[in-house]
């Protein structure tokens, strides 16, 4: 789905597990831990800000996670870049993951409020497929 098809409404953003995506699920974060190898590939991006600086050296770690997760600071002070794979049953699963592994790693951040999110489906060759979910979401 594209942003102008998404509803925005909480229960079109409700995981599997009753949380909202947007602000990250633990247990959808758990079961990506071993997924089900016949699960969608997604490619997912957030972004989110917080309220103090996220120190160099945790940046540094997050991309050796080993679970293909990265963390970035674009330019702008206090806005970071989460970005990761996963198997889910859908978008909205894939969000509620990886931004789970953020409330799973409080010690990485610890308040955060994301801004911007974006889930894309990718075959099984890594090469994009029909956009499932491409959302753009401000102020979640």
């Amino acid at each position: 789905m594209s942003q102008r098809s998404m509803p925005h409404d909480a229960a079109s953003w409700a995981c599997p597990h009753g949380q909202d995506a947007r602000r990250g699920c633990v247990a959808c974060y758990q079961e990506s831990v071993d997924p089900d190898p016949a699960l969608s590939f997604w490619e997912v991006a957030a972004w989110f800000t917080t309220e103090r600086p996220v120190p160099i050296r945790t940046l540094q770690d997050v991309h050796h996670h080993g679970r293909r997760f990265a963390l970035d600071q674009p330019s702008t002070p206090l806005v970071y870049l989460l970005t990761g794979r996963a198997r889910a049953h859908g978008g909205v699963q894939a969000v509620a993951g990886v931004i789970g592994f953020l409330l799973h790693n409080r010690h990485v951040v610890a308040s955060f409020t994301v801004t911007e999110i974006r889930a894309t489906s990718q075959s099984a060759t890594g090469a994009s497929a029909t956009r499932q979910t491409d959302v753009w979401v401000r102020g979640a």
